[in-house]
């Protein structure tokens, strides 16, 4: 591309290009080239003006106009050696093929191997009493009723609003099970929202109470939520994600042996002590769509909650026995004294009886049943029967309910609204008369003072932070491919780098080349930035769901995303530095190769808290550095703000003042620029006073014919151009470690600010 560009031009060999020149108050030189002048340009020729740009190319970079085609050629078997290569390995490679029939187990420890022990032990010595629904002292009791009476929700819309929830009531009492039916769109999910106090947008009405008193700041963290989609952490195993939970969620004066304990009888409970180390994957890869709504239901029971457990239709995506499975697992929780809503899509009749008391709602958000479901859902049936709607002996209650109402694939049965029949009935009256009595025993009971009744999270803000800053690094650890693609990057490119400019010299080439070598740290940002934030992505869909439950902060995600970058960086940093810096032939001495690592690292740091501020964006700021483009040459608009403001202009300018600072250099034979004195004069007398005005040194001043002046006599010289200075290199160093506080402030504050995520 450059050769393509230049032979078309020719370049003028005027003002700082010829030499000796006039400078200041020296006016001995001829204006325009003369015969005893020489251009500097690479490639000019004695006595003239222009210099083609093919002579420039050549004596430059030894390029030439007859390559072109060739170069083209040879891009063009690159681009299909690599097209190739990668049909070859596609084919050749199945990675993945069989992850749906493997399930990965972490690397037992000792103690996990005692538990697991024992946890088989308990499971071969049967499970008699849980058979029986008794689990004993596994879970807590739901000491307190929820109630919730004429509950209307309302949403922003373009041009309006939209009501979603109509004047619902209902009630979930310590050791019953309640489900949550309807039509799609009907509002099940809204209500469960709703009811959690998981909405961010739209307008509540109503009285939503627990124990009779309006739910405050610590009720999500009394509450538990599984929701429909089940997002881990992929790479933990159950063990791991429960504890994590029991960590974070259980009251801190809880000691970890009673956490641990805890879980374990969680485990136990769900019957996975086969699946305990197993690391819970993607979904479709890694454990099965059952284990994972277990893993689901097992992390919200490791907290403990106290209050009442909601799920977001559990059964969803699982076959007949599974969701048998799962909804037994709630039976027994229900039959232990926990209270339980979760919505349900269309259970069959027998998965159908399990549930105690059934809310059923109709499109627009209408309650069109709230009551007891009964054996062979004999309530259910009586109360649809006394309205019309005769459930056939045959029929599936709750398919022929959905029926009835409309939400079915046929028309609604009779010609009277379902809602206004729920709101004229005596049944109606019933729930309401019960959520009076259930608030009248309440007021006679008053709650005791709890101190902590308005604390947000359960645990204090470091043990959040160690806790999660230690499931990040291993997430971290666990997924090689992120950190050996950053290292391989890293000492690929840095590999690369010094052996093209292996062992550089002193000339005035060798002097281009260190600064080109240096400008190549240049790119790293950029790649660092992509790699980091997939990995921020995809943490932060973890914790949107994790932060719902009051587990850790906005800041604690943050910080412990940070930390976990931190090893990588350094590690990272050092590889770069030693396969680069030694082989390429920079100075040794400890000052001058101990700043250089420490500015790479501090890029490193800068790229990593970059990439996690803008998360979407990655600007190029390398052209604004000051080295492709000098400070002189750039738009004024750019020069005035931009140039300072970029942080690639501090780390070229700590890194060339360092590196070539007291460089003496020493001119090649090609590299001089070579001018005739007049007759009778020597080279120092003919060009001494130009020489001593500017920069360079004359390599034969005695001599009378074809002097040799090199532009550069010591490294400080050609920098000196770019508007850099050796004395502001520690300041250079210190304003790329501003601006990675910058990053983290801003990463701290977006994160604590903004959601990303509305409900």
């Amino acid at each position: 591309m450059m050769e393509n560009e230049f032979y078309r031009i020719e370049l003028q060999c005027v003002g700082n290009y010829i030499v000796p020149r006039n400078v200041g108050s020296i006016t001995k030189y001829p204006t325009e080239l003369g015969p005893n002048q020489a251009c500097t340009l690479p490639g000019a020729t004695p006595g003239e003006s222009l210099v083609t740009g093919d002579a420039y190319m050549l004596a430059s970079f030894e390029y030439r106009q007859k390559d072109i085609w060739r170069n083209f050629g040879i891009l063009v078997l690159f681009w299909a050696a690599f097209i190739a290569l990668q049909v070859f390995a596609m084919e050749k490679f199945q990675h993945g093929a069989n992850a749906r029939a493997v399930t990965i187990y972490a690397k037992e420890k000792k103690e996990n191997k005692e538990l697991n022990d024992r946890l088989q032990q308990r499971k071969a010595a049967g499970r008699k009493d849980q058979d029986n629904g008794v689990v004993g002292g596994t879970t807590t009791t739901s000491g307190k009723a929820f109630t919730w009476e004429n509950l209307d929700y309302t949403v922003p819309v373009p041009g309006g609003t939209r009501q979603l929830l109509n004047k619902v009531f209902g009630y979930v009492k310590p050791g019953t099970l309640t489900a949550l039916m309807g039509s799609s769109g009907a509002g099940k999910t809204t209500l469960l929202d709703v009811l959690a106090g998981r909405k961010t947008i739209g307008v509540i009405h109503g009285d939503v109470l627990i124990g009779g008193e309006p739910t405050g700041v610590a009720f999500q963290r009394g509450t538990a939520y599984c929701e429909q989609l089940d997002v881990h952490e992929s790479t933990a195993t159950v063990r791991e994600a429960l504890r994590f939970s029991a960590y974070l969620r259980q009251p801190y004066e809880v000691t970890k042996e009673e956490k641990d304990a805890y879980v374990e009888e969680v485990i136990a409970l769900l019957e996975m002590e086969d699946i305990a180390d197993a690391m819970i994957g993607q979904p479709g890869v890694g454990l099965g769509v059952e284990a994972r709504k277990r893993v689901t239901i097992g992390v919200e029971l490791a907290a403990k909650p106290q209050l009442l457990l909601f799920l977001d239709e559990p059964t969803s995506g699982l076959d007949g026995q599974s969701a048998y499975n799962i909804v037994r697992f709630l039976k027994k929780l229900a039959a232990a004294g926990q209270a339980i809503l979760c919505t349900i899509h269309q259970p069959n009749a027998l998965l159908f009886e399990q549930f105690d008391n059934l809310l059923l709602l109709q499109r627009g958000g209408e309650c069109v049943y709230f009551g007891p479901i009964g054996k062979d859902s004999q309530h259910l049936v009586r109360y649809l029967a006394e309205r019309g709607a005769e459930c056939p002996s045959d029929a599936n209650p709750a398919e022929y309910v959905l029926e009835a109402i409309g939400a079915g694939s046929r028309e609604r049965i009779g010609p009277t609204d379902w809602a206004e029949l729920w709101r004229q009935s005596t049944n109606f009256e019933q729930v309401r008369r019960e959520i009076q009595h259930i608030r009248a025993e309440a007021t006679q009971h008053p709650p005791e003072s709890d101190p902590k009744a308005n604390q947000e999270y359960a645990t204090p803000f470091f043990h959040q932070l160690k806790i999660v800053s230690e499931r990040t690094l291993t997430a971290f650890w666990r997924q090689p491919d992120y950190g050996f693609t950053r290292l391989f990057t890293h000492g690929v490119i840095a590999l690369i780098t010094s052996l093209t400019f292996l062992n550089l010299g002193n000339s005035t080439q060798d002097l281009q080349y260190r600064v080109f070598a240096i400008f190549q740290a240049s790119v790293m940002p950029a790649i660092i930035i992509s790699q980091v934030e997939p990995m921020f992505i995809m943490a932060r869909m973890i914790f949107i769901r994790e932060s719902s439950s009051r587990m850790y902060s906005q800041i604690v995600f943050a910080l412990g995303q940070l930390l976990a970058e931190m090893p990588y960086s350094i590690l990272c940093a050092v590889t770069y530095f030693v396969l680069f810096y030694y082989p390429a032939g920079f100075n040794t001495a400890s000052d001058r190769a101990g700043y250089h690592f420490f500015m790479i690292l501090a890029t490193e740091l800068f790229s990593v808290t970059l990439g996690q501020m803008l998360a979407a964006l990655t600007p190029t700021f390398s052209l604004f550095c000051g080295v492709t483009i000098p400070k002189a040459s750039m738009p004024a608009f750019w020069r005035a703000w931009l140039y300072h403001l970029d942080p690639f202009t501090r780390l070229i300018s700590g890194l060339v003042s360092t590196e070539l600072h007291g460089l003496p250099i020493i001119c090649q034979a090609s590299e001089f620029s070579i001018f005739q004195p007049p007759s009778g004069e020597t080279c120092q007398q003919w060009a001494g006073d130009f020489v001593n005005a500017t920069v360079g040194y004359l390599d034969n001043p005695a001599a009378t014919a074809d002097c040799r002046y090199c532009p550069y006599s010591v490294g400080d010289e050609f920098y000196a151009g770019l508007d850099i200075s050796f004395s502001t290199r520690w300041r250079d160093l210190g304003i790329m470690l501003a601006f990675t506080a910058f990053n983290t402030i801003v990463t701290l504050i977006a994160s604590k600010l903004f959601k990303f995520a509305k409900r």
